[in-house]
């Protein structure tokens, strides 16, 4: 029975823990798609968002196992050791379940103003391929020697 608990509470954590960084994937393209339309002159902005978004996740977890060592050495943990006082016990527990679980639900309050919809997505995907359209004429219209017209074309 115990391993039947145990199997199911990691199946379990395995989802979640890959649920939370699949749609935080997933919402990155919608955000720089987003920015995209809204600054339609700007280009190659969509690296600095990846680079953000690797550094910000490598560096929170950084500071969580920063935070998580100063813990348990400030409450007497002792590596090698097999039985460990009460208060390593209760620290373990706080860190594995509660604070996770309160900045999960923190962020899961963030993610309830999250402004881009699968409506406003479908919008903003319109719309870039429109402007990627009209880009790609009237660059057509320039190579082509057609200097008059491309000014025309802008109006």
């Amino acid at each position: 029975l115990i391993s039947r608990l145990l199997i199911g509470m990691t199946v379990n954590f395995g989802l979640s823990f890959s649920f939370i960084l699949l749609i935080s994937r997933s919402m990155l393209p919608d955000v720089v798609d987003n920015f995209r339309l809204q600054n339609p002159h700007g280009k190659g902005y969509e690296t600095i968002f990846y680079s953000s978004y690797v550094f910000f996740t490598k560096m929170s977890a950084g500071i969580g196992l920063g935070i998580s060592a100063a813990g348990l050495e400030f409450t007497g943990y002792k590596p090698g050791t097999c039985r460990q006082s009460n208060d390593v016990i209760l620290t373990l527990k706080i860190l594995i379940g509660a604070v996770p679980a309160i900045l999960i639900l923190v962020g899961l309050f963030i993610l309830l103003f999250y402004p881009i919809t699968e409506e406003s997505r479908r919008e903003t995907k319109l719309a870039l391929e429109v402007l990627r359209y009209f880009s790609h004429c009237s660059e057509q219209l320039r190579l082509a020697g057609g200097a008059r017209l491309f000014e025309i074309a802008k109006l």
